[in-house]
């Protein structure tokens, strides 16, 4: 297998620059600016809150016990739940009704005025936080106005809906609807005048109408597997159609996630810039993007076999990216004990594809350095957790996380930032103590997201934006340089930062969901 062919995962085997005075003015100036944003932020949703309180209060004073209901609940939304998934209503609101009383009108439009006033502050503050370059924090404030306000057009925008007749929708779901096709929670996207006979349990294959046991042996061939076609995955499988449909929605929430995350990856300054301001940068296409493609064989062997004559370490593998065709390999199986798997696997490789298929051409990545955080984000990812109401990721308890603290703290192993960031691809991988590096890459990634309220998350995607895009006009700049934080002190911090998850962790009750 040649060098950067391929990224694979090797769950079986795994258990898992000092800055200059400019820049350190530079990083202090940014976060001194960024405290200040979060007071005005505090700011305004103290405001909102004691608004929104006052308003429950002459609710309540009128004997509108309902109405006084509805605002607590507004109360409670008004804070985000961390990992929470943006649920936002699919229609759009509709008029006051003129029959409604005077009290009712009042509470009603009252709340009206208080929410989109609220949202519109709010994407006010987030064009001023994109200013400084803080694009992560700035995308978290244009979902905060779409949960304040979800009829704001350029909120909505920027989270990728459009309007369609009273509804907000997805382009993609939006061209189903006007082929006259209905999603269906177990099959998918299908013609409407066909889910009462998939219902019944007769199915659609190549133009006739099958029993359910038939199309089942048909599509053991993968010649002739299911496809699941969501707003940005093309899922292939040969297990089951409800198979495909349910990772296919486990990877769209994924994908949600991940474009919101790392927002500053996919687009420039310029393009970001632009998005705020409503307008498309040229050449930026208005079609259905092609799908991310993703192989789901129904056990071990198919994958070995399909995969064997390309990659000769295939019966090491639980999965892996190729980065030639671009598309995500795996399979189901029994999941192990320590790990929630296949999906571990699927959001580790779905990882690659998305940060390596959002350029066109095929090029070779952290060859000679740089290499721990490809493979560390992509760990990192493995914590991800769909849930009935969003998700959860970064959990310290995930076993990614524990074994980097475990090495570190526990077995004092550890690779100062420096050097550890000029490995690159060959160099990492081929190291004797590749396993503690995993450990150590894992823990780096969720040190850079998360320390001190997400400090470092924008320099880090801007890293990898860069090690992502070589060539003789994008520089790859080292973290410190980005920054402007001296490369012993991020050590030192990041030691902190695995210490203080060990002190919470040892006093707290088990209360975080299984990964």
């Amino acid at each position: 297998m040649s060098p950067g062919r391929c990224f694979v995962l090797l769950l079986l085997l795994l258990p898992l620059l000092a800055g200059t005075p400019g820049r350190a003015n530079g990083q202090t100036r940014s976060s001194g600016q960024l405290e200040l944003f979060r007071k005005q932020h505090e700011k305004l949703r103290k405001d909102y809150l004691a608004a929104l309180t006052k308003l429950k209060t002459w609710c309540t004073d009128h004997d509108l016990d309902k109405a006084s209901g509805t605002v607590e609940a507004v109360i409670r939304s008004a804070v985000p739940a961390e990992g929470g998934d943006l649920r936002l209503p699919t229609t759009v609101s509709p008029d006051l009704s003129p029959d409604l009383s005077a009290d009712q009108r009042h509470w009603q439009s009252q709340l009206r005025t208080l929410r989109r006033n609220h949202g519109r502050a709010l994407y006010l503050l987030s064009r001023r936080v994109l200013k400084t370059g803080q694009t992560s924090y700035a995308y978290d404030l244009v979902r905060e106005t779409a949960s304040s306000d979800p009829d704001s057009r350029s909120a909505r925008r920027l989270l990728g809906f459009v309007r369609f007749g009273n509804e907000w929708t997805t382009p993609f779901a939006a061209s189903q609807k006007r082929r006259r096709f209905t999603w269906h929670k177990d099959f998918g996207w299908l013609p409407a005048s066909h889910v009462q006979r998939y219902e019944q349990g007769q199915r659609y294959f190549k133009r006739q109408w099958v029993s359910l046991a038939r199309e089942k042996e048909l599509r053991r061939d993968f010649r002739n597997a299911w496809e699941v076609r969501t707003d940005h995955y093309l899922v292939r499988t040969n297990h089951s159609l409800e198979r495909g449909v349910s990772l296919a929605v486990d990877l769209e929430t994924f994908h949600r996630f991940f474009h919101r995350s790392f927002a500053g990856f996919f687009n420039t300054p310029d393009q970001i810039k632009q998005l705020f301001e409503g307008r498309r940068s040229r050449g930026r296409s208005t079609t259905t993007p092609r799908p991310h493609v993703v192989h789901f064989f129904r056990d071990r062997d198919e994958y070995r076999r399909t995969l064997r004559p390309r990659i000769a370490q295939i019966d090491i593998t639980n999965g892996l990216y190729m980065t030639d065709d671009r598309i995500v390999y795996f399979f189901h199986g029994n999941e192990p004990p320590d790990r929630d798997y296949p999906r571990a696997t699927l959001f580790h490789e779905a990882t690659h594809q998305l940060f390596y298929g959002s350029r066109p051409k095929q090029r070779p990545i952290a060859r000679s350095e740089h290499f721990w955080i490809v493979e560390g984000i992509a760990c990192y990812m493995e914590s991800f957790l769909p849930t009935g109401r969003g998700y959860h990721i970064g959990n310290p308890r995930y076993l990614r996380f524990y074994w980097a603290r475990q090495r570190l703290l526990e077995e004092n192993y550890y690779i100062p930032l420096q050097k550890f960031a000029a490995m690159g691809m060959r160099a990492f991988q081929n190291d004797p103590n590749i396993t503690r590096n995993y450990s150590q890459a894992s823990g780096l990634a969720h040190f850079f997201l998360h320390y001190d309220g997400g400090r470092y998350r924008d320099s880090l995607i801007r890293h990898l934006m860069q090690i992502y895009t070589p060539g003789q006009r994008i520089e790859v700049r080292s973290l410190e340089s980005l920054t402007g934080v001296d490369a012993a002190e991020l050590d030192r911090q990041y030691r902190r930062h695995l210490a203080d998850q060990q002190s919470r962790l040892s006093t707290a009750p088990r209360r975080t969901p299984r990964q």
